[in-house]
């Protein structure tokens, strides 16, 4: 497995996205059939790429990867300083982009069980996302690609562009193709910085923090608003204001000094081990 993980990075990338996707949409409707929901309700939902999940993982201790892509290890103060800054950021940003004014009746909101549910699934949706894409996705191309200026700039935006694609899934939804190809726009910007920022920090908790909250921001900012559909214009707005992010991301993994990739331990037994290709 380590051997075709290495020989054959962008077989596995696609493998596992699909293999990703399969799983949840089998679980999903397990869990829908369990709870009598369906496949529609976010229980059934979280449920099923909760468990998507958990086979990744299992699959990252079985190549050893477990301790490299950033769940076991929580950053440092400076990137949490960032992170503090950036949900900021998202809060102004979405908000204006969405509902234009920045006020809002938080106090209805915390009331409401709506929010509650929003809070859970958004959160939900960070982890399991975050955890594919810039956790098993991108490690496995850098282990591969190494840490040249280039390796990870291309390791950065290709599970940005797939993690982007996956939003085209939005059409099932009924939303339309114009503010469905926007988010994916929108999706694919962001995933270039956050990548970036597990890399610079180590740790992929202050992606999946941001991700969920940049989701809360929305969701949970509709409540307030009966039958709310978002414009197509504040998906532009949106873009428009995670741009600079995009770029200071690439920036970021060109110009800065470059970490090291992180190294599984090795195997109990020369035998079985097998050394990451270096950069």
């Amino acid at each position: 497995m380590k051997r075709f993980a290495t020989a054959h990075p962008l077989i596995l990338v696609v493998v596992v996205l699909f293999g990703w996707l399969v799983a949840s949409l089998l679980g999903s409707l397990a869990a829908g059939a369990l709870l009598g929901t369906g496949l529609a309700s976010d229980l059934a939902q979280s449920l099923g790429t909760l468990a998507a999940t958990g086979l990744l993982l299992l699959l990252a201790q079985r190549l050893g990867w477990l301790s490299c892509l950033g769940l076991t290890r929580p950053g440092g103060r400076r990137i949490w300083g960032l992170t503090l800054l950036l949900l900021l950021y998202f809060y102004v940003a979405y908000r204006y982009a969405f509902f234009g004014p920045l006020a809002a009746d938080v106090g209805t909101l915390v009331r409401s069980p709506d929010t509650y549910n929003v809070f859970a699934r958004q959160m939900v949706v960070g982890f399991v996302e975050e955890t594919l894409f810039r956790g098993f996705l991108l490690y496995a191309l850098v282990r591969v690609w190494g840490t040249s200026r280039r390796g990870l700039l291309a390791a950065t935006t290709l599970p940005a562009l797939l993690f982007g694609s996956l939003h085209i899934l939005q059409l099932t939804n009924g939303n339309e193709l114009p503010a469905t190809l926007l988010t994916i726009v929108l999706a694919a910007c962001s995933g270039i910085w956050l990548g970036a920022l597990v890399l610079r920090g180590g740790s992929l908790w202050p992606a999946v923090i941001i991700h969920a909250w940049s989701n809360m921001v929305v969701n949970i900012g509709a409540l307030a608003v009966p039958d709310y559909v978002p414009p197509t214009e504040a998906f532009v707005v949106a873009a428009l204001l995670e741009l600079p992010l995009m770029l200071l991301g690439a920036w970021w993994l060109l110009r800065r000094p470059l970490p090291a990739v992180p190294q599984p331990p090795p195997a109990p037994s020369a035998a079985l081990s097998e050394a990451p290709a270096s950069s």
